[in-house]
C-alpha cells in the first residue's frame, strides 16, 4: 500500500485542512500517517479521527532556550521518515512541520506544501523551492511570489470538511426549524470568543430583541460565557439555547444564516466563500495573525464589510441594518460565489505524484 506522511499542527486552522486531505487519500486506499507536536492539540485530534500519529518535541525556532530540543526534533523527524518510508510528504505550514520537511529533503522524498493564509508562512517560505508544488488558498498570495517561481504554485482554495460542499441553505433552515420569514444572524468570535464582539452584542442586545422575525445565534467563546451570562442576568435577559459558548453544529448554522458577523481567520473566510455568505468581518487586530489581509479578499470583492476591532459597535449596528436589506444581501452572496473554488482536498490529491506505478 502506498503511503503519505502529513505534517501539521499547532492550531485547528492547520490541522483540519490536513485532515480533509488525509480523508481523501484514505478513501483512495492510501495509508496516511500524521506527524505533529507531542504537546499540541493535534496529538488528540488526529488519533480521534482514526489516523496513526507520531509526535515530535518541537518549539518555535525563535525560542533560543529550545535550540537543542529543536535540533533533536530534526533527528526525530529523520527517524520517523525512515521508519514510515512514505512516497510523499505534505506540509501544512507552522513551525511544527519544519523538522519533518527537513527530514524529507535529506532523505530525498517528494515534498508538497499547502498554505491556508493569504501570506506564505515561515515553513512554506523556507521549503517551497524544494517542493514539487505548493497549494494556495487564495489568489492574492501570488503577489509575494517571484514570477520565476510561480509555476510551483497552484490556487486550490482551502481544504474544507466534506459535508460543506453539499450543504443547502433551505434544508439547514428546515433542520433548525427556522420560519420562512425569519432572518438569521450568526455572531461568533471563534471557539475562544472575541471580547470586542461580545461587548458590542451585549450593548445591542435589547435592540436585537426588539427586532421581529430575527433569530440570532451568538457564540460567546468558552472563557467568556459565564461572565456574559451574569451580565445578561443583571439586564434581566435570559440566556437561550441560541446563546452558547460554541455551537457544535456551527457550519450548519452558518449555512442557514442570512448574515455572519465574525473574525477573518483563513478557514472561516474559506467557509464563507463556499457557503456564499454575506459577512461583516472584524479581524483580530494582531498583524502576526494576518486576518486583516485575508478579510480584504472578501471586502475588496464586495462580499463582506470589514471593521477594525475598535469599531465592533459600529459593525453590530450595521449588521442589524444590513440584514433587512434583501437586495444587498443577494448581491454580496453573488460576489462571494464568484470567489469559489472546486473541492480543494480533491484537487490537491489529484495533483500528487503518487498515482503512477
Amino acid at each position: 500500500m502506498k503511503k503519505v506522511l502529513i505534517t501539521t499542527g499547532g492550531t485547528g486552522g492547520h490541522i483540519y485542512p490536513a485532515l480533509s486531505v488525509g480523508k481523501k487519500l484514505k478513501d483512495k486506499g492510501i495509508d496516511v500517517v500524521f506527524v505533529g507536536s507531542s504537546t499540541r492539540m493535534e496529538k488528540d485530534i488526529v488519533p480521534s479521527e482514526g489516523y496513526k500519529f507520531k509526535g515530535i518535541d518541537v518549539y518555535p525556532f525563535n525560542n533560543f532556550k529550545k535550540i537543542f530540543t529543536n535540533i533533536k526534533s530534526i533527528f526525530q523527524g529523520i527517524k520517523i521518515v525512515r521508519e514510515e518510508n512514505p512516497e510523499i510528504i505534505i506540509g501544512f505550514g507552522n513551525y511544527i512541520s519544519i523538522p519533518t520537511l527537513i527530514a524529507g529533503f535529506l532523505l530525498k522524498k517528494k515534498i508538497y506544501l499547502q498554505e491556508q493564509n493569504s501570506d506564505l508562512g515561515l515553513a512554506n517560505k523556507l521549503f517551497y523551492k524544494l517542493a514539487k508544488k505548493c497549494f494556495l488558498a487564495f489568489d492574492a498570495t501570488y503577489e509575494e511570489i517571484a514570477i520565476k517561481d510561480q509555476h510551483k504554485f497552484l490556487v486550490t482554495g482551502n481544504p474544507l470538511r466534506e459535508d460543506i460542499y453539499n450543504m443547502d441553505k433551505t434544508k439547514e433552515r428546515e433542520r433548525l426549524k427556522i420560519g420562512k420569514d425569519e432572518k438569521v444572524l450568526l455572531i461568533t468570535g471563534g471557539s475562544l470568543g472575541a471580547k470586542s464582539i461580545n461587548e458590542a452584542v451585549i450593548k445591542h442586545l435589547k435592540d436585537i430583541y426588539k427586532e421581529k422575525n430575527l433569530r440570532v445565534y451568538w457564540a460567546t467563546g468558552d472563557k467568556n460565557f459565564n461572565e456574559i451570562n451574569e451580565k445578561l442576568e443583571d439586564q434581566q435577559i435570559k440566556v437561550s439555547d441560541i446563546i452558547k459558548p460554541y455551537f457544535n453544529n456551527m457550519i450548519n448554522i452558518m449555512a442557514a444564516a442570512d448574515l455572519v458577523v465574525c473574525r477573518a481567520g483563513a478557514s472561516t473566510v474559506s467557509e464563507l466563500i463556499q457557503l456564499e455568505k454575506p459577512a461583516i468581518l472584524i479581524p483580530y487586530n494582531s498583524i502576526k495573525v494576518g486576518q486583516y489581509k485575508v478579510g480584504q479578499i472578501l471586502a475588496e470583492n464586495e462580499a463582506a464589510l470589514m471593521y477594525n476591532d475598535s469599531k465592533a459597535n459600529e459593525a453590530l449596528e450595521k449588521s442589524l441594518e444590513l440584514i433587512k436589506d434583501d437586495e444587498e444581501l443577494k448581491r454580496m452572496s453573488k460576489k462571494a460565489k464568484s470567489l469559489k473554488k472546486s473541492n480543494s482536498a480533491e484537487r490537491i490529491v489529484e495533483c500528487l505524484d503518487i498515482w503512477r506505478n
